[in-house]
């Protein structure tokens, strides 16, 4: 059992990409993805982060994990808030939703995969998923727990509660 912070973030709507990738070869799509890939691993590595996954133009990342930083959520947020930065710089339209949140997990290492990446489990992972959902375009959700623990070094705009599926009650956001 670890605390970690997760950060998921979903390319919303890269230039209409999921209308677009639907036509496209699979290999093409693999191609346009590639930078953005490559640029969000490098900011999440950039943070102390570690990405664990990505699925079509969606990426899971932790903190604390493998290695834990006493500011690791403070990492995870602002490594959201440079990746939402670098794609609103970037020349065409790129929209991406964030979120980032904090808690328990189980992290197991080696043995669960075939590459020993860490697997993590818990109810912060749901959780981090369900902010990414409710996030806004081009803006970073973040969990309360994740707040709490950076709220002396960044500054927040309270949100109206997310009903989260499979949350017993609205989350604060």
């Amino acid at each position: 059992r670890k605390v970690v912070t997760v950060l998921f973030a979903d390319l919303a709507d890269l230039a209409d990409f999921r209308a677009t990738a639907e036509q496209l070869d699979p290999e093409d799509v693999r191609a346009i993805l590639r930078p953005y890939y490559a640029r969000i691993r490098s900011e999440v590595e950039r943070f102390g982060g570690r990405v664990e996954t990505f699925i079509g133009d969606a990426m899971m990342a932790l903190f604390g994990a493998r290695l834990a930083h006493e500011d690791d959520p403070e990492r995870a947020v602002r490594a959201a808030l440079a990746i939402r930065d670098w794609l609103a710089e970037q020349k065409a339209p790129r929209r991406v939703r964030i979120a980032v949140a904090t808690g328990e997990a189980h992290v197991a290492f080696g043995g669960v995969e075939h590459d020993k990446e860490p697997v993590a489990v818990g109810d912060v992972l749901n959780m981090a998923a369900r902010l990414q959902v409710a996030a806004p375009q081009n803006g970073v959700l973040v969990g309360e727990q994740t707040v709490h623990a950076t709220r002396h070094a960044i500054e927040y705009r309270e949100l109206e509660p997310v009903g989260a599926r499979g949350q017993s009650a609205p989350v604060k956001a």
